[in-house]
């Protein structure tokens, strides 16, 4: 009832009123005029009702003191007029204290009311998030501009719609009413997809609060959007960088994988050319045996050739840089790439660039564009297609690297590109997850190291590859070169070198006729040797650096030259090469690696060694590189 009573408060004023002035009316015409004097206390008790708390205060204080009045001057007596007074003072001040109080904490908590009310709704308007108050069968009767932002509606077109009329197809099984029902502690979060107005797809979160009444009874459910987009974009970013993080992991064990058996295998192929070769200069031309030595050395040869490869994969092939122009370089090819495409596949050149000038190997590059367009080719197989060659520049600024490259990492800077596109089958996403492996191709019947050696020869001049590519939609590879980067010169097999470091001429021919062959592989070192003493020259073998560093101390004066392998345990060639050149600065020595090229060049380039061999080498390299270092001069 004193609920009843607080919400209707003026119906209850004019009630409780019409009611008092009955009963004065009835009083007044039972006992007399002098209990009129209980009409004053109806001022004071409805001032109660609809006055502030100190206009009430003075409002009671003036009906006291007029009640005095009226009784000191209308009643007969005094005495009984007095009581009479006192009492109804004294009815008025409780009657009117009460109905105050009650007033007031009416006003109290109406204004509570209010201000929550305004709060609610200040925060629901403002919220970040999308908020919405729906009916339990998700009807909205509810919901901030934010939701309307995000679904791309207007207000009008959203009012007591059902949310679910906006679900993606899929997802429209998914209520959040259901998992409500089913949570313990009124409370519940779901993933769902909503189609905007322009047909985009939102991927959202909803997290929902189970609204109950007095009885209990859930009647509402109070709902937060959280769009999902900026996080799924995000963790797909993520997974794309770890996959391209792996990738590179992996090739990059494979390009170690490589080149350590390249490395190994380069050894064991220059003993057998090495015994090949001798063998073949002591084998008379009409003898039977030579076609057979022939054709061993014939295999040694393109088995070199595959370890070449390799270490192009591992990204350290033997390399001469120099500065050439792409678009040169390119012309001079046109003859090669329409020998190695079928009559139906045409080849159009693209140049944005007149001039675009690289540090790089002249026929690694003419590797990479044959390779890639022999690629195009076999996607087109025996179709009708085409072959587009585009070559240009790019300035690349770190706000925007290109995507999805793979090989060394790409900063900002000039880079010249390579891009080759077909018209062909296309690459499905299976085969693009391998395309760069060693030996991967969907070819029947070859083999090879395919694009992986291209990869190899990229990344070593700090170069990339981008691939671009859906089944049945041609291919677009793009590579990416460094334009006019600085790069030291590769060693030579005949250097040209500084005054300084000449060596000196030997007093007589026999006085420095000895060869000092260090290398930790016996089979090598016993093969380069024999050559050696084929060229007329003496020889010393050490196994390792410490016996080749002792050796050379105890002959210094009679050794000639020296033949160092890079790559040696314990002591390497590069420490080697110094102990030497401390004891005689004037000394020879000729660098003898499976390895070649950039690496090397930086590695080796400041202690100036006079010549380098790739293994596996001939007697006719052999003497030619100690030709040039002793014969100088």
């Amino acid at each position: 009832m004193i609920r009843a009573i607080a919400n209707r408060p003026k119906l209850f004023i004019v009630g409780y009123s019409v009611l008092a002035l009955l009963l004065g009316a009835l009083v007044f015409v039972l006992r007399g005029y002098e209990h009129i004097l209980y009409l004053l206390a109806w001022p004071v008790i409805l001032g109660a009702m609809i006055v502030p708390w100190r206009a009430y205060v003075v409002l009671l204080g003036v009906g006291v003191v007029v009640t005095l009045i009226v009784v000191s001057l209308t009643a007969p007596n005094p005495n009984q007029s007095l009581r009479t007074a006192l009492v109804a003072t004294l009815a008025t001040t409780l009657i009117g204290e009460s109905v105050y109080r009650v007033m007031r904490h009416h006003r109290t908590v109406a204004r509570a009311l209010q201000e929550s009310e305004e709060r609610f709704r200040c925060t629901f308007e403002r919220a970040p998030a999308p908020m919405a108050v729906t009916e339990m069968e998700g009807r909205l009767k509810q919901f901030n501009q934010r939701l309307c932002d995000v679904l791309g509606y207007e207000r009008a077109e959203l009012n007591w719609r059902m949310m679910n009329e906006f679900a993606h197809p899929d997802d429209r099984d998914t209520r959040l009413h259901t998992a409500l029902l089913h949570s313990s502690d009124r409370e519940a979060a779901i993933e769902k997809r909503y189609v905007t107005k322009d047909g985009r797809v939102v991927p959202v979160l909803l997290k929902g609060t189970l609204m109950r009444n007095a009885a209990d009874e859930p009647y509402e459910i109070l709902v937060i959007f959280f769009d999902l987009t900026e996080q799924r974009e995000a963790e797909a970013q993520r997974l794309e960088l770890e996959r391209t993080m792996l990738e590179v992991q992996r090739l990059e064990s494979l390009g170690a994988l490589a080149g350590g058996v390249a490395h190994d295998f380069n050894n064991l192929l220059a003993s057998i050319l090495g015994n090949t070769n001798l063998a073949l200069l002591d084998t008379p031309r009409h003898s039977s045996v030579r076609a057979c030595l022939e054709q061993i050395e014939s295999a040694v040869h393109r088995a070199a050739e595959l370890t070449r490869q390799m270490l192009a994969y591992a990204g350290r092939g033997r390399v001469t840089l120099e500065s050439i122009d792409v678009k040169e370089v390119l012309n001079a090819t046109r003859t090669l790439l329409h020998t190695i495409t079928p009559s139906t596949v045409s080849i159009r050149h693209h140049f944005e660039s007149e001039s675009l000038m690289v540090r790089f190997d002249r026929s690694q590059l003419i590797q990479i564009i044959v390779a890639l367009v022999s690629n195009a080719a076999e996607a087109i197989g025996d179709q009708t297609g085409q072959i587009t060659i585009t070559i240009g520049e790019r300035t690349v600024d770190p706000t925007d690297l290109p995507l999805h490259t793979v090989g060394a990492d790409m900063h900002a800077g000039r880079y010249a590109f390579i891009e080759v596109c077909d018209t062909g089958c296309g690459i499905d996403p299976q085969t693009m997850a391998r395309l760069f492996e060693p030996f991967f191709t969907t070819k029947q019947g070859r083999r090879g190291l395919g694009l992986a050696a291209t990869l190899g020869i990229l990344h070593s001049y700090g170069g990339a590859i981008q691939v671009e590519s859906a089944p049945g939609q041609g291919s677009v590879f793009r590579v990416f070169i460094p334009a006019e980067q600085p790069a030291v010169e590769s060693l030579s097999s005949a250097p040209t070198l500084p005054p300084s470091l000449e060596p000196a001429q030997p007093d007589s021919q026999e006085s420095r006729r000895i060869v000092l062959v260090v290398d930790d592989e016996r089979s090598v070192r016993s093969v380069a040797a024999r050559m050696v003493e084929r060229l007329g020259y003496k020889t010393l073998q050490a196994p390792d650096g410490n016996t080749g560093v002792e050796l050379f101390s105890a002959h210094a004066d009679s050794i000639a030259c020296v033949l160092l392998d890079v790559s040696m345990p314990v002591m390497s060639g590069a420490q080697v090469l110094q102990m030497i050149r401390a004891i005689r600065p004037d000394t020879p020595i000729i660098l003898m690696s499976g390895y070649a090229g950039e690496e090397l060049a930086e590695r080796y380039g400041q202690l100036q060694p006079n010549g380098f061999l790739y293994k596996p080498f001939d007697t006719a390299e052999l003497s030619a590189c100690l030709d040039a270092v002793l014969l100088r001069g």
